[in-house]
């Protein structure tokens, strides 16, 4: 899928992407013309370090990375209930907000390079209301 490409999918309730790689940019395409997604499953490689922009609209999110570049997300979903993130690389720009109905989250984040912990916090911070929280061997390293 080319980048520029516009799909619009408004119907769309659930999106499952397993493939080995994506272009960040054409992602986000996709993602912005799913204006009522529910549930996104995305598993695959980022090779480079984009914001990935997920809807709004989202109760459910699981985002897996498969090599070690990772990516940064930016997650404004105030509907958002369970949240899966492995292998994510988190930084400045690392940007999740809105999450205060999120009732279970698995998070294996890693930092950037020379990066602080600050956005790590903000993210614990924002996942105050959660039940369960699974934090894996990375995240706890930080």
């Amino acid at each position: 899928m080319q980048s520029s490409t516009p799909v619009t999918l408004p119907s769309l309730k659930k999106l499952v992407i397993n493939i080995d790689y994506v272009e960040v940019p054409s992602l986000n395409l996709l993602l912005c013309g799913c204006p009522n997604i529910k549930f996104l499953y995305l598993c695959t490689s980022f090779h480079t370090m984009d914001n990935v922009c997920v809807p709004p609209s989202l109760k459910r999110l699981k985002i897996t990375n498969e090599n070690d570049v990772g990516a940064y997300l930016e997650i404004n979903a105030p509907d958002l209930e369970y949240l899966n993130i492995t292998r994510i690389t988190f930084g400045d720009v690392f940007s999740m907000y809105n999450l205060h109905n999120v009732v279970e989250a698995h998070l294996n984040v890693f930092p950037q390079p020379f990066s602080s912990v600050i956005s790590l916090n903000n993210l614990l911070g924002n996942l105050s209301g959660t039940k369960h929280l699974v934090l894996g061997r990375s995240t706890t390293k930080v």
